[in-house]
This record gives C-alpha cells, structure tokens and sequence, in this order.
C-alpha cells in the first residue's frame, strides 16, 4: 500500500450541500482536490465517501494526516519545524499600513477591517453592583453573532448572585487567586484557570481581599443582559463535577513552534465553546481565516493584529474580536515571545485554519 502525499500544508474551504454526495481524496494525487478523481487507484488508498447531513461551510483536510477525515484536525501545523509565517511578499505589501489608532469611547477601540476590532476595557465605564463592576466587551452590536463577552473586575469581598440566562459560561482569571461558587458548590481557582458553568447554572465570585482582580465571561448563545438572583439556586449539575482547569503543560498541544492547551472544550462538557491557552514566538503569522467566531485576551507579549488592510497594536490586557472567515495575521514583536487566552463558537480545535 502506498503513502498518502501531501496535496497541500493547509486545508480546503468548501461549501457543503445537504444530502449530495461527497468523495474525499485520501491518497493526495487527485487533480480536482479536496475531492477524488480516481488518482488512487492502485495504490491502495481509497476516497473518504461521505453525505453531507446539511449545508454547511468545512474545511476538508489537505496535508491527508488528519485523524478526523475528511475534516481538517490541524495536523497540517505540525509537519513542518516552524509554524506558517507571512512571507516576503505579504510583509512588503503592508509595511506602508499604519498603525490605526485607539478611539476616546468603546473602551479604546481599534476598528479593523470586517468587524474586527481590538479595545483595552476601562473598568470605570463598566456599571458596578456590589462588589463587582460588570460590563460587555463583545456582544451583537459590535457584530458579534454567536458569543458576548463580559469583563468583571471584584473588589475584595462577595459579589450578588447572577446568571447569564439560557447560555454556558466559560470564565477566565488572568491572575491571582478567588473562590467561584456555581449553583451552590464552590470552587477555589488560581491564575490562568478556565471555568465551566452550565446553562441554569448561577455565580458567585469571592475576591478574599488585596487588589481587584479581573474575571472575562465568554457566553453562549448571546446575552444581552445578566439576571441578577436574590439567593443561589443550589442546581449544580453534578454529571460535569470538575469544573476548573488549570495550565498544565503535560496537555499542551504543539503546532510546529507554538503550542496550546485547551481549558474547556468538548472533552469537559462545554460543547459550544472551546477555551485555550496559547504560546507565541516572536513572529508573524501568513494570513489565514477560521470558520468560528472568536475572542483573544492577550496575557503577556507586544505586537499587532492585522487584517487586509488596516493593523492595530496589542499588548497586556486588549481584548480581539475576530469575526468568522476575517483574514488575519497576529505578529508578535516581543523577544519573548507573546502568551493569549482565546475562546471560540463553534467548539473545536484551535489549529484548524485555513
């Protein structure tokens, strides 16, 4: 039998048609690809032959590794010693961009091409309640369609109690330390934790005292707006009792020379949305797209984000939102190299792009 080759290091954008009938090349000799036109006979490899259950945009696999065929796993990133960069071309095409500015209001906004944007959230503008302050960062009116995101700075003490209602909730604490009750049962979480909180499920956060700390909230579906409980429901959903995850580098995913860890995904119940940990050389990424929706906190690191034709600067603390399809590019200028929270709809991997 012979070896699949490569067609190409990236997958293919396709649109799917609902019960038509589809066959994937799996061998890579095809001249009409993703798709077979019968280059592998005798070689022992035979099409992928799928229907498609509905219309449906994918991204079909290019490099034939995948170990989801015919669906793009990411795989493609890590047959090479070093992660797809732009290349000469796209750098001298866009060195003349600058570097667009900050707007006064919307929490310093950097608007980018396709509703992309990047903003640092000012915590004064955000309405307080207690304890907290809590405020939207990404929601429908900034053309987001499938997540909000809100950011919660805790003062030292107990905040209300409230939910996001109908939706999931995944939390995440940059740095520090606090207690997170959900529907009842508490939990102690540390820098760089993602937590899970189930539809119906209510929260309550605990700042034991110090500075502020910052919690961000990606919810899904969309929320406009938190309901506000008197009391806690005590409805914790104890088939998912582990609710915190932490960095732990034994998990840590490699994509040629970056790497990431997923804290909440499908494998622990969230299956709307996938939360990851990410590490960055100092580098420049080749544009690329992903089919989902996404939301990036950058933790440590300087650089830019860009899209066609604009580009913004991001450090420590601005928040991206990256509409689904956008063309992008995130380069990062630290030596260092750059460290980011991103949380996405659909759930899935983090390396697929295309």
């Amino acid at each position: 039998m012979s070896e699949p080759v490569s067609a190409q290091n990236k997958p293919w954008f396709v649109e799917l048609k609902a019960g038509r009938a589809y066959a994937w090349c799996a061998c890579g000799r095809s001249q009409k690809q993703p798709f077979c036109d019968g280059s592998h006979a005798g070689t022992g490899i035979e099409p992928v032959r799928f229907v498609a259950e509905s219309d449906r945009e994918a991204v079909l696999c290019g490099c034939k590794r995948t170990g989801r065929a015919p669906f793009c796993d990411g795989t493609h990133n890590s047959l090479t010693d070093k992660y797809a960069e732009a290349d000469a071309d796209e750098i001298s095409a866009s060195a003349s961009i600058p570097v667009t500015a900050r707007s006064a209001g919307d929490n310093g906004k950097s608007q980018l091409d396709g509703g992309c944007f990047v903003c640092t959230v000012d915590p004064a503008t955000l309405e307080s309640r207690g304890s907290v302050r809590l405020g939207p960062v990404i929601n429908a009116a900034d053309g987001a369609r499938f997540l909000s995101q809100w950011y919660l700075l805790a003062q030292p003490g107990r905040s209300d109690v409230f939910e996001f209602p109908g939706s999931d909730v995944v939390l995440f604490l940059p740095a520090g330390s606090m207690t997170v009750a959900i529907a009842g049962r508490n939990f102690r979480i540390g820098a760089e934790s993602g937590v899970f909180v189930r539809k119906g499920e209510a929260i309550q956060v605990q700042n034991p005292g110090g500075a502020p700390l910052t919690l961000l909230l990606t919810v899904c579906p969309q929320c406009d707006v938190p309901r506000w409980l008197d009391t806690m429901p005590e409805n914790f959903d104890a088939t998912l009792p582990e609710r915190v995850f932490g960095v732990d580098a034994s998990r840590r995913e490699p994509m040629a020379d970056r790497f990431y860890q997923v804290l909440n995904g499908e494998e622990n119940g969230s299956l709307d949305v996938t939360q990851f940990i990410g590490e960055v050389p100092r580098s420049r990424a080749a544009a690329h797209r992903h089919l989902y929706e996404e939301t990036i906190m950058i933790l440590a690191g300087e650089g830019f984000m860009w899209t066609e034709g604009k580009r913004a600067a991001v450090g420590p603390g601005d928040i991206i939102f990256l509409p689904a399809k956008q063309i992008h590019s995130l380069e990062c200028t630290s030596e260092g190299g750059m460290r980011l929270m991103g949380a996405f709809y659909p759930s899935g991997s983090p390396a697929v792009n295309y």
